[in-house]
Parts: structure tokens; sequence; C-alpha cells
């Protein structure tokens, strides 16, 4: 028995979803290693500042301008992602109407460009967050399942179990 979708498109939010769950863990400890950088770079300026030192000021500009960029790509850096990977499936022409499909023997995917098959133990991981299912084809690569494209919760849910046990049924050790 298999589960189907109802026809879908992606839209951005689905794609920003996707660049979320890419982002590597390390870019948090980056973010946070910036945060104690500035910190530091504002109290040498401060410090110098009191000491007398007005040299320092001619720095005060580019590290205003580098935490500017630093919020803006912290706060909007999976919004940017999402855009460059929504223009790519765009360039692709991966925009068209989809149908998913979770088979006892494979994930398919259905549009007017065509079928992809992708037998379950090809497939490296499943995710479900945010109302979405990632098929992953590659490491990046991945077929987002969002609840719109279901009548009810309940559907979805039922569409992400099934996906889940057909994965895990191939994946046993």
């Amino acid at each position: 028995m298999s589960e189907k979708t109802r026809p879908f498109t992606y839209d951005h939010a689905d794609f920003v979803a996707l660049a979320d769950l890419g982002r590597p863990a390390i870019i948090g400890w980056l973010f946070r290693l910036a945060w104690v950088l500035f910190a530091i770079a504002g109290v040498l300026i401060a410090l110098c500042v009191i000491a007398g030192s007005t040299r320092v000021l001619i720095y005060l500009a580019p590290l205003a301008l580098l935490l500017i960029a630093f919020l803006a790509l912290h706060r909007h850096g999976s919004k940017l992602s999402g855009w460059v990977i929504s223009r790519a499936a765009r360039r692709n022409d991966l925009m068209r109407e989809q149908v998913m499909t979770v088979a006892d023997d494979c994930f398919r995917a259905e549009s007017s460009r065509g079928k992809t098959e992708v037998r379950w133990s090809a497939v490296p991981r499943i995710r479900e967050t945010d109302g979405r299912l990632f098929v992953y084809l590659t490491r990046q690569q991945a077929f987002i399942i969002p609840e719109r494209a279901f009548a009810s919760r309940e559907d979805f849910m039922s569409f992400s179990d099934a996906a889940k046990h057909k994965w895990e049924h191939h994946h046993r050790l």
C-alpha cells in the first residue's frame, strides 16, 4: 500500500526550511565567537579612548560596518540561502506541480517533467521539522513534502510515518 500527496508546488518557505536544515552546526559556534570578538574589540577601543588615545577611532567605522554585515547575515542567512536554492530550482525547472508517493520499495516524485524513483536503501536520511518532511537524495539535496500537500495534519503524519517506517526497514543494521 502506498501513501500519496495531493499535487503541490514548492514555495520560498520550503527552501528556507531546507537551508536551515543544511546549515552546519559549527555556524552557531562561529557566530558566538564573532560576538566575543566584537565585544573584545569594543572594550579595547573604549579603553584606548578612556586612556586618551584617539588614533583607534579610525577602526570604529570599519568595526561598525562589520557588525552590521554580521547582524544581517546572522538574521537573514537562511533566507539568503533559501533564495539561492529557489533560484536554482527555477533555473532547473523544478517549480512544477508535484506528487510524492511512499511506495514499498522506493520514494517516488512525479511532475509533468517526469518521474523519479529512489530506492529506500539509497536515501541517506529523512527529517521531519516545521510541518515538512525532507527525504534526502544527497547530503544537501532533498525532496520537500510540506504539510499543505495533504488534506489534513493527520494525512501528513500518516505519510511521514510511512516514509520513516520504510526508510528504517531498509536501513536496519
